[in-house]
């Protein structure tokens, strides 16, 4: 397919904000106008808000999410009533919530053999059966420890390993992106899909409206349906101010005939397999599986595909009933979901696990590093008891404002003793948690508020499987060749840094 001019695509963003900002405003503004003029609303209002603050304060979530609206509806008392029920009142049908519950509604712990599992994963020692028991209660997915598991450590090796997979498909093909763009990494994998149509595969693409809409036109989804797709796009970005807008579908996740899949932080677009290099170059990674574990992201996709296409698609017909038994330690693909689907941050707390567990080493990779308290004080913790805590940022960022943010973290983290890396070439994309050789996390989910509280979201935690030693390699590799250590002295930000900073910082967690 042609690549298409994207600045006529971002302008439709551009229009579609706007709108939502002026229908904000203009009814802000009828019910300032109606506040003035009747004491009735003015106490209406008032009760409201009241009632919203109340809500807010005793909502069970962490203290960082809820000072910024207690903020505002303290020195703004009636514009934090419109705000909040603008943008702070998420809501979900029960339509979208029974579809989306449903992949967890049916027990699989007998099917999947979750006892003779669970007690050979306590045999290794409780590190990992603590967090394999809680990820079971979380999410009701199954622990599995008959996986191959395979750690593609770039954009580009991720590339050429979905082209080789998706090339051998004879069923279906299952591909959910938060960004897909027209251009050559697009283009090698359309050719591909095109002619597996013709033979009879089943192609379902799901991609995020939001995600996307800079890179693709209105109807990009549409012309793939004549063309033999199943295609749609995530939760469509319309002219209605809403806060599911912020709900966004970031996960990555490709499957082929139910035997083989991937989770990466890599999109489909050219910078991510650097075709293109707007921030250098790109660095970015992916888990290949292939066994019993991929079923569980079967699950996740039909999960989203589900809410968002008319066709319902039905777990039974897209599991494969043959995997070959890989014994190679334990995996756990997993999602995570923005309130009010699940109040729990089940990203937040595995990563929150890996650090407070750690004995020798964590090394992590983040583009982003906006933290909320819990986890800057357990990486500070494990640094102040001799864990060798080490986090790779970018030296480019991709958005400078969100850099802002992450360089304002640093001075105090390399106080307590975290050793902060820039990836010298350019922004490094990828998620990855590393402890101790024996546990990790490779997947979509960022070490920013977006990633932890608002968007959908997917990972694989791996333990004790032989991914693990490449991830390490890949690790070193990082340490030794490609990045240089922060000095707290270059850490530190300029006095206009600090201002703009300190009114970034009290909105981080709404952002």
């Amino acid at each position: 397919m042609k690549k298409k001019n994207t600045k006529i695509y971002a302008s439709r963003f551009i229009v579609v904000a706007l709108s939502i900002i002026a229908q904000a405003v203009g009814i802000w503004a009828l019910i300032f106008i109606l506040n003035r003029e009747f004491f009735s609303v003015q106490a209406f209002i008032t009760t409201i808000g009241a009632i919203l603050f109340l809500s807010i304060v005793n909502r069970e979530q962490a203290a960082v999410y809820k000072i910024p609206w207690i903020i505002i509806f303290l020195i703004f008392p009636f514009a934090g009533v419109m705000v909040y029920l603008t943008f702070g009142n998420v809501r979900i049908s029960k339509k979208q919530m029974r579809k989306f519950r449903h992949v967890y509604s049916e027990s699989h712990d007998e099917y999947y053999g979750q006892k003779a599992v669970l007690k050979k994963l306590e045999e290794t020692g409780n590190k990992g059966a603590g967090m394999a028991k809680y990820l079971k209660n979380a999410t009701s997915l199954p622990v599995f420890n008959n996986t191959f598991t395979q750690y593609l450590p770039t954009g580009e090796e991720f590339f050429d390993k979905l082209r080789k997979e998706i090339s051998s498909a004879e069923r279906y093909v299952f591909l959910e992106y938060f960004i897909i763009e027209e251009g050559v990494m697009w283009d090698g994998l359309f050719d591909i899909l095109t002619e597996k149509i013709k033979k009879g595969v089943k192609v379902y693409l799901m991609y995020d409206d939001v995600g996307s809409m800079p890179k693709l036109p209105a109807k990009f989804y549409k012309q793939l349906q004549k063309q033999g797709f199943n295609a749609t796009k995530f939760n469509k970005f319309t002219p209605v101010v809403s806060i599911s807008h912020n709900n966004r579908d970031h996960r990555k996740i490709a499957v082929i005939d139910g035997e083989k899949g991937f989770v990466s932080g890599a999109n489909i677009a050219d910078e991510y397999i650097n075709v293109s290099r707007p921030f250098g170059r790109w660095r970015d990674n992916a888990i290949f599986m292939k066994g019993q574990a991929v079923d569980s992201l079967v699950r996740l996709f039909i999960q989203l595909y589900n809410m968002s296409s008319v066709e319902q698609l039905v777990e039974e017909q897209f599991i494969f009933d043959h995997h070959e038994f890989i014994p190679d330690g334990f995996v756990f693909p997993f999602g995570d979901s923005p309130s009010p689907i699940t109040y729990e941050h089940i990203g937040e707390n595995v990563y929150l696990d890996i650090i407070n567990r750690a004995d020798k080493y964590v090394y992590i990779t983040t583009p982003y590093l906006i933290v909320d308290t819990p986890i800057t004080d357990a990486l500070k913790k494990a640094a102040e008891r001799g864990v060798d805590v080490r986090i790779i940022i970018p030296e480019i960022p991709d958005k400078k404002l969100v850099y802002l943010l992450t360089k304002s973290f640093l001075p105090s983290l390399i106080r307590s003793g975290v050793k902060i890396y820039k990836y010298k070439e350019g922004f490094i994309h990828s998620k990855t948690f590393l402890s101790d050789g024996d546990v990790g996390v490779v997947g979509t989910i960022n070490l920013d508020f977006r990633s932890l509280v608002h968007h959908f979201e997917c990972a694989v935690w791996l333990y004790k499987t032989s991914s693990l030693i490449d991830i390490y390699a890949d690790f070193l590799r990082l340490f030794e060749v490609d990045c240089e250590q922060i000095a707290e002295e270059k850490a530190r930000l300029k006095w206009y840094e600090r201002l703009i900073k300190s009114l970034l910082n009290l909105f981080a967690p709404l952002m």
